[in-house]
């Protein structure tokens, strides 16, 4: 995708009929700007050809010129940059939204398939990147351009042999300039691509702390990092060093074109006897149409490389969402409401296959369950023979490949994933907490639940008591990952949650492997006491859960 086609698809995206108002601002700011140089220019022509010709100030329009800069410059252009910086801050925002939107949007597999830190380096770095463009980088390459059309115009108009041969050099330093975007868009992609890995060498040490601290593996992660670092080091070295050749090449053009300005000045005021005060409002105005012209050679390409980012985060939305099947039909919520008031629940896998992508195998071949409420079962088995996989089947995120999944006995691509989870409560065996509080831990299975109702299901979790003993109690915070809190602490907090939410399924997936013995056999009773108008799926190894299920199925 060229540059040209980025920008059209952002401007599309984040901006639509509100890129009218945008660029209009941006259009704006440049001829308000343009004509205040002009309107110097003017002034400082008219001082100087009244102090020549030893003439009265009064005499002249002075006074209607300095009015008019202040109006130009002053006014409308401070009222263009605000409006600007609204909507630059607006467009902003708007695209972090949607990436964000995208981010909770993505099927299983792209999160199993990409690493945490590649995640973050998309969500943070590319996205402020891509932001950027329309914070600054638009407006940088469109001011200058319109800045040289403005300027330029009267430029001819006071001298045109001087304002001509200005002009051959600026578009000479121009080109020299575009030929540096490839080589500016080269490193760019490479220095994306470095912080994307020292995002990863990061999350890795975050996440796996204690792994390291347990086996030598400090020199391992450290060299990863540093490699990373070095390899975005010696790109942005390599980018700057190109960044200031091209400084230099401007600034070898600002004293060129002041040489031939004087040569061309001087030639032009003894050949046709041309007025001093219209050479200096050239020269004046040749300061501002120079400077504007070789920002076109410094943002243009700078403009390239920060479209770069912006194409990594257009990939990223163009990336398929999670498929939620039927929830936009019209009868499907209708169907499991109905389905919901029922006392009655089935589950059932009708001849599913399934296996992961990237795997040579699948976990099931024409695979076939049925599960019944007012039962607990004990999925059994191996590890690695598809206990875990079969729920998050059920859960949605994962596709068989054949077959049908059924709940209630309506198809989950009929009902809609939506509907589906709305009637499963799951607990993994690793739960995630907020870092909010425990009460809010807690809400999250209900977001409308009153504190009563939060707190019975504390109870019924076993995790009242100790929740009580905490500092702050309910409102102390659980950190980052539950991190303030012990293993079973943790899962008692998610069991309360799945049971405050009230769900006719209800999915452990080895959720008691963290309770001592005496809370294991609190939660057996509480599952024993809710099972009657509920289906209850438990993947187990241990011996006292398997026991406590009505019944054993084999996976």
């Amino acid at each position: 995708m060229n540059n040209f086609k980025i920008l059209k698809e952002l401007i599309k995206r984040f901006q639509g009929v509100r890129a009218v108002l945008y660029f209009a601002e941006i259009i704006g700011m440049g001829v308000a700007d343009g004509i205040s140089v002009v309107l110097v220019s003017r002034i400082i022509g008219i001082i100087t050809d009244t102090a020549v010709s030893k003439g009265n100030l009064r005499d002249t329009q002075l006074v209607k010129y300095i009015i008019l800069t202040i109006i130009f410059k002053i006014i409308i252009q401070t009222l263009l940059a605000v409006l600007y910086n609204d909507e630059a801050k607006r467009t902003g925002a708007n695209m972090r939204n949607t990436v964000y939107g995208k981010a909770l949007s993505l099927p299983m597999e792209f999160y199993d398939n990409h690493h945490t830190g590649e995640f973050m380096s998309k969500l943070t770095y590319d996205t402020n990147m891509a932001s950027g463009v329309f914070g600054s980088r638009i407006r940088r390459v469109m001011m200058p351009v319109i800045m040289v059309i403005v300027c330029i115009i009267p430029m001819f108009v006071l001298c045109p042999p001087v304002t001509a041969g200005l002009l051959v050099l600026c578009i000479i330093s121009l080109t020299l300039n575009f030929v540096m975007i490839p080589v500016l868009e080269k490193y760019s992609r490479k220095i994306s691509d470095a912080n994307k890995e020292i995002s990863k060498s990061v999350t890795n040490m975050l996440q796996g702390m204690e792994t390291i601290r347990m086996f030598p593996l400090k020199k391992v992660i450290s060299d990863s990092y540093n490699n990373a670092n070095e390899n975005c080091g010696k790109n942005m070295k390599i980018q700057g060093r190109t960044e200031a050749l091209i400084s230099a090449l401007r600034a070898a053009f600002d004293l060129i074109g002041a040489l031939v300005f004087l040569a061309l000045g001087i030639l032009y005021t003894t050949k046709t006897g041309g007025k001093l005060g219209n050479l200096i409002s050239l020269y004046s105005i040749y300061g501002a149409f120079q400077y504007n012209f070789l920002l076109m050679g410094v943002y243009i390409p700078s403009l390239s490389s920060w479209l770069v980012n912006a194409q990594r985060v257009l990939e990223f939305l163009d990336t398929p969402n999670e498929n939620f099947y039927g929830e936009n039909k019209e009868n499907a919520k209708d169907n499991i409401c109905q389905k919901n008031s029922e006392a009655h629940h089935t589950v059932e896998f009708k001849n599913i296959t399934f296996g992961y992508a990237g795997k040579n195998t699948n976990i099931f071949e024409d695979y076939s369950a049925f599960f019944d409420s007012g039962k607990s079962y004990a999925l059994v088995g191996e590890s690695g023979r598809g206990k875990s996989t079969l729920t998050k089947l059920l859960l949605g995120f994962y596709r068989p490949k054949k077959g049908c999944i059924f709940i209630d006995g309506t198809d989950i691509t009929e009902l809609g994933l939506v509907n589906v989870r709305d009637k499963i409560a799951y607990i993994p065996q690793e739960p995630y907490l907020f870092n909010c509080s425990i009460k809010e831990n807690i809400r999250m299975g209900k977001l409308n639940a009153s504190d009563e109702e939060i707190y019975n299901a504390a109870k019924q979790a076993g995790a009242h008591d100790f929740i009580l003993e905490l500092e702050n109690g309910y409102e102390t915070s659980a950190g980052e990952r539950g991190n303030t809190l012990s293993g079973g602490q943790k899962q008692r907090i998610a069991i309360a949650r799945a049971i405050l939410k009230d769900a006719p399924v209800i999915i452990f997936d080895e959720a008691t492997s963290a309770l001592d013995n005496e809370t294991e056999k609190y939660i057996n009773k509480t599952v024993m006491s809710v099972k009657k108008d509920k289906l209850i799926l438990m993947i187990a190894h241990r011996p006292s859960t398997i026991e406590m299920a009505d019944c054993r199925f084999e996976v």
